[in-house]
């Protein structure tokens, strides 16, 4: 199965917030996986099915220990809560010191991951270095996504960051995983997006263009258990699905789009063609929900 890993250089672009988009509308079942090293927030984010906060056990806390004698398939998901909307998410760990203390086991959790039945796999890396501890999941990925906004600082260090991490990934030769860069940004900011993603491909050609996903506040709400009635409406969404179509489209080795799409990415009317098997957004039908009960349902509906 797939396993697709999103990154940053330095500070919060919206790595997290791009993870949950891309497990959401992913066309195939998905295990959300919170791998920042520095402790991640999915934990505080996301309600489970009854409402209520995740908890860090079951989770990569719970996970870990077992990989010292190896993973059966499967055993991943017996560690994975369910959140409103069906997702499944493996819940991560509470500090750098515990990623650190576990540095020698996610080479056998990445192994985990290519080989989990029936379930693709989209992490969250967080800020990730030549040196980190996660870096064997990022050599085991099949597309490493680095994710941006049109800011000086983010695109000099991500530059940077992606300098050293495809020289570093180009010793795995044809084992190596693919490169993406994604921008998040207003709509109102395209241009400025195209020409950041621009700016970093110049120095490093052999990374996949992946557009722009639009940044849009109110919509990520959804991903903390509010109300969108919606969803598929929303520039979010929409560009959401472009992004995914391009990720999917180069794991499974399809021609992918032009780069010079980029600036029209926050409003492809395409991607509102998607199919909607389980795990996509729900598109319109024509039936408004009627009861309070049917509006509750429609929380997060990006998700299973």
């Amino acid at each position: 199965m797939a396993l697709i890993s999103f990154f940053c250089a330095k500070g919060a672009p919206g790595t997290t917030s791009t993870a949950m988009l891309a497990a959401a509308l992913w066309p195939r079942p998905t295990l959300l996986v919170d791998a920042d090293p520095v402790g991640g927030d999915l934990l505080m984010r996301l309600p489970t099915e009854a409402g209520l906060a995740l908890t860090q056990r079951p989770g990569l806390l719970t996970l870990l220990p077992l990989a010292r004698h190896g993973l059966a398939p499967g055993v991943v998901l017996d560690h994975s809560q369910v959140v409103q909307g069906g997702q499944r998410v493996l819940v991560g760990l509470d500090s750098p010191e515990q990623a650190e203390a576990s540095a020698a086991l996610w080479p056998i959790l990445g192994r985990s991951f290519r080989e989990l039945p029936g379930t693709d796999v989209v992490l969250d890396l967080g800020q990730l270095s030549v040196r980190s501890s996660q870096m064997p999941l990022a050599e085991r990925s099949d597309i490493l996504i680095g994710v941006i906004r049109p800011t000086p600082a983010s695109v000099l260090h991500m530059r940077q960051r992606l300098t050293a991490l495809t020289r570093t990934l180009a010793t795995l030769g044809p084992d190596a995983p693919l490169v993406g860069l994604v921008a998040i940004a207003d709509v109102q900011q395209q241009g400025e997006a195209s020409s950041a993603l621009a700016t970093v491909l110049t120095d490093v050609p052999d990374v996949h263009h992946l557009g722009m996903v639009a940044h849009e506040p109110r919509a990520e709400r959804m991903f903390h258990g509010d109300l969108l009635v919606r969803p598929e409406r929303t520039m979010l969404v929409r560009s959401g699905r472009t992004l995914v179509e391009k990720v999917r489209s180069l794991v499974e080795g399809a021609a992918p789009e032009p780069a010079d799409r980029a600036g029209a990415d926050a409003s492809d009317t395409r991607a509102g063609s998607a199919d909607t098997q389980a795990g996509q957004v729900e598109q319109p039908d024509g039936d408004e929900p009627r009861t309070r009960r049917d509006l509750k349902r429609k929380k997060w509906r990006v998700q299973r």
